[in-house]
């Protein structure tokens, strides 16, 4: 009898350990995109003796700001279970109209404002084409990508847009040696990350994302809560609209279109599951160092600028291929 229970106690134990073992599974994934960014980083100093300078590092940090803006505002969207590739080209749009206002006398804060207004608008067309219409979020905002790159075509009409900073706080302005811009992303990520995890908000996002239906049942409206996280990610836009027009000087066709993939690796590679309620923006923060030093390394080390976009393209399907992994050993985990 004392040998049957004791086998039975063992048991137990073994199946509870395995249930934590795998409950820490996606917890030890958050640690992944750390430790690849650190390798990362000695890798491209070994091939280039330039990477770890002061100024290049500061260059890392600004080209990287409008990214980290844009894909702040895109994990809640797909920690909703959603996703966005409208936001390269609405930021085409959006830094058109920033480049316009800032050759006129307006005051900067004039500008910037209406840029996350317009970015905002543009989400919550996105917003209530997903939660109204009910079409596929991938169609929906697939479809107003080819708008906005459209629009931005016919803006352009042959002619760059050249304009100056709207302040020099959005590029050249230096704060102990750093991007003042980067500090105002930071207080920025600090903001979503308390959002995410303190307000009623962002508990209603991860719930929907975990299942729709019981978060419905629940009280929660799914409906409200889909269109404000479209329209989050568009005011982002916006704002990274400003900087990148700020960063670069000038708004062309094509501008921002490779934003899109940027983001939605950052996010991904971050360790926010692509199929929504699991994740973290601070998480996409070191994704999106991850990207900027990936996109800089490269181009140092003497690899063909052209390859970016492979290697962005490849860490999503290995993130991807690693989320719906751990998901299956977790679940093979529970059910055992």
């Amino acid at each position: 009898m004392s040998t049957d229970i004791d086998r039975r106690d063992s048991t137990a134990s073994a199946v509870t350990g395995d249930r934590r073992r795998w409950r820490t599974l996606p917890g030890l994934r958050q640690l992944v995109v750390p430790l690849l960014l650190l390798l990362e980083v000695l890798l491209f100093a070994r091939l280039s003796g330039t990477f770890l300078t002061s100024e290049n590092i500061a260059n890392v940090l600004l080209n990287s700001v409008d990214l980290a803006l844009i894909a702040g505002g895109l994990t809640f969207v797909i920690l909703l279970g959603g996703i966005d590739v409208s936001t390269g080209p609405a930021l085409g749009v959006v830094a058109w109209v920033v480049g316009t206002l800032t050759l006129t006398p307006l005051p900067p804060l004039v500008v910037v404002a209406v840029a996350a207004a317009l970015g905002a608008l543009i989400g919550l067309v996105n917003g209530l084409l997903v939660s109204v219409l009910n079409v596929t979020a991938i169609i929906a905002t697939l479809g107003m990508a080819a708008v906005w790159q459209t629009t931005l075509f016919g803006l352009w009409g042959g002619a760059d847009l050249f304009a100056p900073p709207v302040s020099a706080y959005a590029a050249s302005a230096r704060t102990l040696g750093v991007p003042t811009v980067a500090f105002l992303v930071l207080l920025a990520y600090a903001g979503l990350w308390y959002m995410s995890r303190y307000r009623a908000y962002g508990r209603h996002v991860f719930a929907v994302g975990n299942d729709v239906e019981a978060a419905r049942l629940a009280g929660v409206s799914v409906r409200r809560v889909t269109i404000a996280t479209y329209v989050l990610v568009g005011a982002m836009v916006g704002l990274g609209a400003v900087v990148y027009m700020a960063r670069t000087g000038v708004v062309q066709a094509a501008s921002g279109a490779d934003l899109s993939l940027a983001a939605i690796a950052a996010v991904v590679v971050g360790g926010t599951s692509i199929t929504g309620g699991r994740g973290s923006v601070i998480g996409t923060l070191f994704g999106v160092l991850f990207i900027a030093v990936l996109q800089n390394g490269v181009v140092l080390a003497g690899v063909p600028p052209l390859w970016n976009g492979v290697l962005v393209g490849a860490f999503i399907l290995v993130a991807v291929g690693v989320d719906v992994g751990s998901e299956r050993l977790a679940g093979r985990g529970r059910s055992s």
